[in-house]
């Protein structure tokens, strides 16, 4: 088919959720899907989970992990590596963030 040559493979997706919350302030995205695994990326699962800050645009919260990089967060502009262990883990620790932030205290 002539369409398979134009779009590219997409990894089945497990997960894939976007949301306004925090009163319209944040947009919430999430997309977790899987793959083949490769040496780069044993687990064979591509992530990220974000939040933006609506208002100023910028990224407030980012988990991902893509060729040439491990698993990692960004918080406001700082990254730092994470251990991931599964799905339901990275989504838990996501939203414990995502709570935390929306309640002012990260």
């Amino acid at each position: 088919m002539v369409l398979d040559a134009i779009i590219p493979f997409m990894p089945p997706v497990i997960l894939e959720a976007r949301d306004v919350i925090g009163g319209g302030r944040y947009l919430q995205e999430v997309r977790i899907s899987s793959f083949s695994p490769t040496r780069e990326l044993r687990e064979g699962i591509r992530y990220s989970l974000c939040l933006v800050d609506l208002e100023s645009g910028g990224v407030v919260l980012l988990y991902d992990v893509h060729r040439g990089k491990s698993h990692h967060r960004h918080l406001r502009g700082k990254e730092t590596r994470y251990k991931f262990t599964n799905e339901d883990a990275l989504l838990d620790d996501f939203l414990r963030d995502v709570n935390l932030i929306l309640e002012g205290k990260l």
